[in-house]
């Protein structure tokens, strides 16, 4: 196991993530068959798989085998142990790349407080964990902390490492993002040529992510000088789709990018070409909106009370299951998410893909973003869990005892004349989600 595993992260280094796949695949299989349920070495092959299905966009796969990893790496260190926090750190850039910055915000703050107790503060592991986090919120637009965080990061790191290191590249582009956002052009054109250079010496001109600091150059880039900004879009289509295929949502993100520039040259016809493939790409993701934020099938332990897990359901997509026993009356998990007002809530709601809760004189909550994943749990006529409001916080509760490995279900009482219809297969189901009005 050990040396397939070492195969794969030379593999994952170079960033050839599909060839590291099928060697975690098989690390993974043999330490499932020679080590037991709780062994800290299966935590590790499922972290290793999990983090490679992350590069390749696959989140669905990913997000349960990061959940499998943290409970046993939990019980058999403590919450405390810096490999508890490596996970928390995964399932952050989970999130990050999956867009959902709210959502991954819990993680990545878990993270940075177990690592900087265990390790200190000036810690270079600790560095890469404030980046982490600074990334998240930069995706809220929460630039005052990111760019505290990330000019922090940098100083621990410099100092561990010298001024050469991948990991300071990274943080450099973080920054960069910043700056552009902030409307600092020149600022962020020198952070990202200098993450660039960085780079290509440490990774390796091929690697994904060069590919990312090229394209998000040439976003800038073409901002003003369009023109410029083309060669560095085709470099960076050529390095994904070697690297990741021709159809991972990167490939589609860059491709709308240049549909920008195109257009903005002139170029019609490459233009329209170009967009019409990015939607093609982007339309394929499995979202929890309209923005193409995708599933990723997590639990945020510190907002559930029992032990949860995320699969495939019979009622409808995902669902939640107990991982154990669930006594009646007790507090199972909080229902989170953004608080948004009626209009936005109408704007964003869709029978099939919301996850808006109402909540009676209180607003709304949109689990799509910044969710517990209390938002997967599916309707039932006959549900185990009711929800209940307790001194602001949204909580599901159990109805009666629900068994480990039983699907846990709310009754959804939608309102309104549009029946929406119920599959939730109970001897009383009234065969609509919607409860008409009185």
């Amino acid at each position: 196991m050990a040396t397939l595993r070492a195969r794969a992260a030379r593999l994952s280094d170079q960033g050839k993530y599909r060839e590291a796949e099928v060697l975690l695949r098989k690390a993974l299989s043999r330490a499932e068959r020679t080590l037991g349920p709780e062994h800290p070495d299966l935590a590790v092959a499922l972290n290793d798989l999990a983090v490679c299905y992350k590069y390749l966009a696959r989140f669905l796969e990913a997000g349960p085998l990061y959940q499998r990893a943290l409970r046993i790496t939990e019980r058999a260190h403590g919450p405390d142990h810096p490999d508890v926090a490596t996970i928390y750190h995964n399932l952050g850039g989970l999130e990050h790349a999956a867009g959902n910055g709210a959502r991954g915000e819990p993680f990545a703050r878990a993270s940075v407080r177990i690592r900087t107790r265990a390790l200190g503060p000036r810690h270079p592991d600790v560095a890469a964990d404030l980046t982490a986090l600074g990334a998240l919120l930069d995706q809220q637009r929460k630039f005052d902390e990111s760019q505290r965080l990330y000019e922090r990061a940098l100083s621990i790191l410099e100092r561990a490492y010298g001024s050469r290191h991948h990991l300071l590249a990274v943080t450099l582009n973080n920054l960069a993002a910043v700056h552009h956002a902030r409307r600092r052009p020149a600022q962020a054109e020198a952070l990202y040529r200098r993450a660039l250079d960085i780079d290509r010496d440490a990774l390796g001109p091929a690697h994904p992510k060069v590919a990312v600091e090229l394209s998000n150059l040439a976003v800038l880039v073409g901002a003003r000088r369009p023109a410029d900004a083309v060669p560095l879009f085709r470099q960076a289509l050529a390095i994904f789709r070697r690297a990741l295929g021709r159809n991972h949502p990167y490939v589609g993100v860059c491709l709308e990018n240049f549909a920008a520039v195109l257009d903005r040259l002139g170029q019609r016809q490459e233009a329209a070409t170009s967009a019409s493939h990015a939607a093609r790409i982007l339309s394929k993701v499995e979202a929890v909106n309209d923005r193409s934020v995708a599933l990723t099938g997590t639990i945020n332990p510190e907002r559930a009370r029992f032990d949860l897990m995320v699969r495939p359901s019979r009622i409808h997509r995902l669902g939640v299951f107990a991982g154990e026993s669930i006594p009646r009356g007790r507090k199972v998990i909080e229902f989170t998410g953004e608080r948004i007002g009626m209009q936005e809530a109408r704007r964003r709601w869709s029978p099939s893909l919301s996850y808006l809760f109402d909540i009676d004189g209180g607003g709304i909550i949109d689990g799509a973003m910044g969710g517990s994943g209390a938002e997967y749990v599916n309707h039932s006529c006959d549900p185990n869990l009711r929800a209940a409001l307790t001194r602001g916080h949204l909580w599901y509760v159990s109805r009666r005892p629900i068994a480990s490995g039983e699907e846990l279900s709310v009754d959804y009482k939608y309102r309104g004349e549009t029946s929406v219809p119920c599959r939730c297969g109970a001897a009383s189901c009234r065969g609509s989600i919607t409860r008409k009005r009185r």
